[in-house]
């Protein structure tokens, strides 16, 4: 039987602690888990630390590698700084979301993979860049990111 997103989150109260500090690891570890967080266990995480729904969601929306919404089994993320810019990630996203049929923010209709935009990932010597489910992929092009998307299964 596996746990409710309520109860996972209990238990990450548990592991962790109902510490203020403890909010950002108990957020990762559900995102890892469920690859998103529902409302259900944002009220538990606030209830246990003491703080409102609102705060914790503050904390979800303000970092992009977490969500309220469920994505795709492949989370790919293109760096959207001016230094990728610069190095043509402009063409590399057209090319991804041509090949996927979605627009950055959306899922395939299989629920295979989730496109979105992200701030620097720290790859910007090798821009343009990507992250596919935290793998890093540089120096792209529009043809090597095509064949790196239509790869995933």
């Amino acid at each position: 039987m596996s746990l409710t997103p309520a109860d996972l989150a209990r238990s990450l109260v548990e592991k962790y602690g109902s510490g203020r500090e403890s909010i950002m690891q108990i957020l990762t570890d559900l995102n890892t888990e469920l690859g998103y967080i529902p409302v259900d266990a944002i009220r538990v995480i606030a209830d246990a630390v003491g703080v409102s729904d609102a705060e914790v969601y503050g904390v979800i929306s303000f970092y992009s590698f977490l969500s309220t919404s469920p994505r795709g089994r492949h989370i790919v993320r293109l760096c959207s700084t001016v230094s990728c810019k610069m190095s043509g990630s402009g063409d590399v996203l057209e090319a991804v979301m041509d090949e996927l049929g979605i627009r950055v923010g959306e899922t395939t209709s299989d629920g295979r993979i989730t496109l979105e935009t992200t701030s620097c990932i720290g790859l910007c010597d090798q821009s343009p860049a990507m992250l596919v489910n935290d793998r890093p992929f540089t120096r792209l092009t529009p043809e090597s990111a095509r064949g790196i998307v239509a790869g995933l299964e």
